[in-house]
């Protein structure tokens, strides 16, 4: 049987993936978010314009990338030297994925970063049908979760804030 990252990068669309709920994952934002990073702002309509493209809701991708961009900026230095395990603004892992997204010099590219995190996004949700933005974001975060976490709630918090309007 293949396992969730297998199923994600073969693009297979056929599986069923199951996130249980989890009533102790927090939400609430914690004292390290730093909105004035947020990149949701900056990258609005090529979010807009790709996450159409792929059928993906624009809110979801826009509350992945505000958290990302807002938690992610731990490996900022490592950026400068190219040893980031992780590149902004959707925070594409590309020690974790290789090049199932595109390679480590795509990912700098913010538009090449988008259409793979938007990939991401559309491809756990066609192996989660119906599923509510918490337990697409715990796996966006954890592709092997098997309940929510605080990641995937507290996108969920942001998803319903949408703080990138100035709410």
């Amino acid at each position: 049987m293949a396992t969730r990252k297998e199923i994600i990068q073969r693009g297979l669309c056929s599986w069923i993936f199951t996130v249980a709920d989890n009533p102790d994952a927090s939400g609430d934002e914690p004292f390290y978010e730093l909105s004035g990073f947020s990149q949701v702002n900056t990258y609005a309509a090529m979010i807009d314009r790709i996450a159409a493209e792929r059928k993906v809701d624009p809110r979801l991708v826009k509350a992945i990338m505000y958290m990302e961009t807002t938690h992610g900026y731990y490996d900022a230095p490592l950026s400068l030297i190219g040893r980031n395990k992780s590149i902004l603004p959707m925070n594409i892992n590309v020690e974790y994925w290789g090049s199932t997204f595109g390679t480590r010099e795509d990912m700098q590219d913010p538009e090449k970063n988008i259409r793979a995190g938007v990939e991401m996004i559309y491809r756990i949700q066609a192996n989660m049908p119906g599923a509510p933005v918490e337990k697409i974001a715990t796996l966006y975060n954890n592709i092997n979760a098997a309940k929510v976490n605080n990641y995937g709630m507290r996108v969920k918090q942001i998803y319903d804030a949408q703080p990138w309007n100035g709410k």
